[in-house]
């Protein structure tokens, strides 16, 4: 576990949206959980006591929880408390200003943790009731079952096969549909009432996308986010990518382990034409982040 200030986390929610598309939404889990004390000691203002005991939520609590004077507590790895003082070591070393330092460290230590705990511990509630990063990823399966479900020739009782991780595909005989039915009653609760050629629209989106491949999408909304923010101390002339801004890059990227010696994002002109090729992207890693934290 990696424990933050909210207060502190709350004074740098601006530069987190700035720069990453940072939302609230994203920690709403760990923030529910900060509140849960004051829930059970009856330490909140009555308003939202009244709320809370009569099940009318007009006001949102998360409003609260980042307000209250704790900590927020983000599921990490057991070797995340090792990058702690590399991080802190590699602000201290390019920033002189110590408020700003301070903040960097912060910011940097922070995303740091949600990388984390988005790269090793999608925990299934925020998947499945807060699609929000990873909308991109399970919005094409979500139109793929739509589609075969829904198309005119299937019909609503026919046997399905599923096959899950390395086993033999299991036969679900689906008698009277209903796990069929089940199944487009959730999909279309998700994606609302359309036609079966609607969603074969949307989903060659996906297929048409415009630009080089990445086989880490998610790499690259670090690599974005990350360059973003570093912009703010490294400062270039007429918005250039630096080898010194991908210096710092690289670097941060090895202490958070996301790139290693020997990969090809290790070489400080391959990661200076990466970043290059991402801000100028028509759709954004961060834009497709935010994009995705709009989908409710």
């Amino acid at each position: 576990m990696a424990s933050f200030h909210i207060p502190q986390l709350k004074s740098v929610l601006p530069i987190l949206k700035a720069s990453y598309g940072f939302d609230t939404i994203e920690i709403s889990r760990e923030l529910a959980e900060s509140l849960q004390p004051y829930v059970d000691e009856r330490k909140l203002d009555e308003i939202v006591q009244e709320q809370l005991n009569t099940g009318e939520r007009k006001l949102s609590l998360l409003d609260y929880a980042i307000n209250i004077d704790g900590e927020v507590e983000i599921t990490t790895s057991d070797s995340f408390v090792q990058l702690l003082e590399p991080i802190k070591n590699l602000c201290d070393r390019q920033l002189e200003d110590e408020v700003e330092r301070e903040t960097t460290t912060f910011i940097l230590t922070f995303m740091a943790a949600i990388f984390d705990r988005d790269t090793n511990f999608v925990h299934p509630e925020d998947l499945m009731r807060n699609y929000r990063k990873h909308w991109s990823m399970i919005h094409p399966d979500m139109l793929r079952l739509f589609i075969a479900l829904n198309k005119p020739r299937h019909r609503n009782d026919t046997p399905i096969r599923i096959s899950y991780k390395t086993d033999s595909p299991h036969l679900i005989e689906n008698r009277e549909g209903w796990l069929s039915s089940m199944l487009n009653a959730f999909i279309r609760q998700v994606l609302g009432e359309m036609s079966v050629e609607q969603a074969e629209e949307d989903l060659k989106k996906y297929s048409d996308e415009r630009g080089r491949k990445s086989s880490n999408p998610y790499l690259n909304y670090i690599i974005h986010g990350t360059y973003n923010h570093i912009t703010h101390f490294l400062k270039s002339d007429n918005g250039k990518v630096t080898v010194e801004q991908c210096r710092f890059l690289l670097e941060y990227l090895k202490i958070i382990g996301q790139v290693q010696d020997g990969d090809t994002l290790a070489n400080l002109n391959t990661l200076q034409s990466t970043v290059r090729s991402l801000i100028n992207s028509s759709l954004t890693p961060v834009d497709k982040h935010i994009k995705g934290t709009m989908i409710v």
